[in-house]
């Protein structure tokens, strides 16, 4: 890796570590003066979530739709092409892999097996969802981003259907599918927590993924397409195929977060509304800089956010929606090229400097 490369490196890790710490400043002043009690307030919202094994167990649990969406995301933002399909990727996903579940619970299919159908029903759900989207972009030049919106909405829908009228248990005081059995359930990892093995296969994903990113020739193209379609092209690389299948493989991870979150988390299938991951996918793959590997710390991060606010709401009077203000401050600064650009230009200017004059001494 040349310098140059190595300063911008460094240069995006701190950007995003100073990005942090300007929106937790900006966080602590608003809970200082809402507060009557603003030290408590702050200490609760920051240490609280590492206060006990629970809630530790809970920013984990958290992370995992997240890490799931996120990768989803960083195939969709390699490309440029912002399809959101993400979000009912996760809902058909999770509804399809309960249906599953359901059919398979009183079958003599070990439970293992069950749980992997479960999975690769859900990844293939992403898939489908993703696809729709980025075919309608490719070969009849719709807008990516608004047929992947609507979709969500029409995949909320069907989803919506599938419940009332095909899983729905009548018996059940909700709106809520027939219990899901035990043998789907996704064993804990940690006793006294509700950590899943979901984190396990997300980190497994994560692995994989940064392998077809950086080590495959499909991940090559497909940063080769985002950075310049045009030059692609020359070069050889089918562009639209490309494009395609990136945002098919992407999908299939979302589609795989909603099947863990429901085998991990829920007895039931009851989602009548978006469960918005596909849209905090976004986010994490923004915080992460379309970079798999980062995908990880950017879920830890949004979740430990996410329970320090919760815990806050919970023993005061403050409601959890300030996190917002934390999240919009961190993906502003995040995406907006030009912040610390000037920084970053310096360091490069002055390790080229003093390369050059190491070249003219030694000459």
């Amino acid at each position: 890796m040349n310098k140059t490369k190595r300063i911008e490196n460094t240069f995006d890790i701190v950007r995003i570590l100073i990005a942090i710490a300007v929106a937790y400043l900006i966080a602590l002043i608003i809970l200082a003066l809402i507060s009557d009690d603003p030290l408590n307030v702050i200490g609760l919202f920051i240490a609280g979530p590492f206060s006990s094994k629970k809630h530790i167990g809970d920013i984990f649990t958290r992370m995992i739709p997240l890490i799931f969406t996120g990768l989803c995301m960083c195939f969709v933002y390699a490309i440029n092409k912002f399809n959101l399909a993400g979000e009912g990727a996760v809902n058909l996903g999770g509804c399809l892999a309960a249906c599953v579940a359901i059919a398979l619970k009183e079958t003599s299919v070990p439970g293992w097996l069950c749980i992997i159908l479960c999975i690769i029903v859900g990844a293939l759900a992403g898939m489908l969802s993703n696809a729709i989207p980025a075919i309608a972009d490719q070969v009849f030049h719709a807008d990516v981003c608004v047929i992947s919106l609507m979709l969500n909405y029409i995949l909320l829908y069907f989803t919506t259907f599938i419940l009332k009228n095909v899983i729905k248990d009548q018996g059940a005081a909700v709106t809520a599918s027939y219990k899901l059995g035990s043998k789907v359930k996704l064993p804990k990892m940690i006793p006294g927590t509700t950590i899943h093995i979901g984190l396990l296969i997300a980190i497994a994903c994560v692995v994989f993924v940064a392998i077809l990113f950086y080590k495959m020739p499909f991940g090559y193209k497909m940063r080769a397409v985002g950075i310049n379609p045009t030059f692609a092209k020359y070069i050889g690389i089918p562009v639209t195929s490309t494009i395609i299948l990136a945002q098919i493989i992407g999908g299939s991870f979302a589609g795989m977060g909603g099947a863990v979150q429901i085998l991990g988390m829920f007895p039931r299938y009851k989602w009548e509304s978006l469960t918005n991951y596909g849209f905090d996918g976004l986010m994490i793959a923004v915080l992460a800089r379309k970079n798999p590997i980062l995908v990880p710390i950017s879920a830890f991060l949004i979740a430990y956010i996410r329970n320090g606010a919760d815990l806050v709401a919970t023993k005061t009077q403050i409601p959890p929606e300030f996190v917002s203000i934390i999240q919009g401050i961190i993906i502003v600064l995040v995406a907006a090229e030009m912040f610390l650009s000037g920084w970053k230009k310096r360091l490069i200017f002055n390790a080229a400097r003093k390369d050059l004059n190491e070249k003219e001494a030694k000459a």
